[in-house]
């Protein structure tokens, strides 16, 4: 199983039978864009041309999109853009790329973007959301990413409210620093992949 996508991959390191590819700080929001900084759409389908017929893709982004591009594009634009309709566009580029894998015939599923913790404004954005702010826009992201797969027939992986607290916030528990959840998240995704996908991993 080909963990691909942001840092979030990195907990996977290590346990069989996941392989993570973590292509850097790519957002879901540009990753149809062919041409972006981070090469994400390119890196993304250099994984899926080496892929056995036995193999199957997680993607693994949305995380970096909800923790600080989203409240970013909304407040860059006077607010003219609602966070809701930020997180339905990131949704739609992304779901492009899921439709194009469907197409090739790729074995793959999604997982659900991990609840927010309480870290800072790190990369002095000038427009940064509260832990609260940054917590609902997980919450809402991580729902209407689920409501598009099963409307869209692709597999959800969505083990976040089981690392999530009653306010949307990382579980000490699973936190494996201010924004990753630890390697005890990787049993509840193999349980899900489990379920999801009929497999016995």
């Amino acid at each position: 199983i080909h963990v691909v996508g942001d840092s979030h991959v990195v907990p996977f390191r290590g346990s069989m039978p996941f392989l993570a590819h973590h292509l850097g700080a790519v957002t879901a929001y540009n990753l149809t864009n062919k041409n972006s900084s981070t090469k994400s759409n390119e890196k993304l389908f250099k994984v899926i041309e080496k892929l056995g017929e036995k193999d199957i893709v997680m993607l693994s982004f949305g995380e970096i999109d909800c923790r600080i591009h989203i409240y970013y594009q909304h407040k860059k634009s006077n607010e003219k853009y609602s966070i809701g309709d930020l997180i339905d566009r990131t949704i739609s580029n992304y779901g492009e790329v899921m439709a194009q894998l469907q197409e090739r015939g790729v074995n793959f599923c999604v997982y659900c973007v991990s609840p927010a913790a309480k870290v800072g404004n790190e990369y002095k954005y000038p427009f940064y959301g509260t832990p609260e702010v940054r917590s609902q826009i997980n919450r809402t992201f991580n729902e209407k990413m689920k409501a598009f797969c099963q409307k869209n027939g692709y597999r959800f992986i969505d083990i976040y409210d089981k690392v999530a607290d009653e306010n949307g916030f990382m579980l000490k528990e699973y936190a494996g620093d201010e924004i990753h959840l630890n390697r005890k998240a990787v049993r509840l995704v193999r349980a899900k992949i489990r379920e999801k996908m009929n497999i016995n991993i």
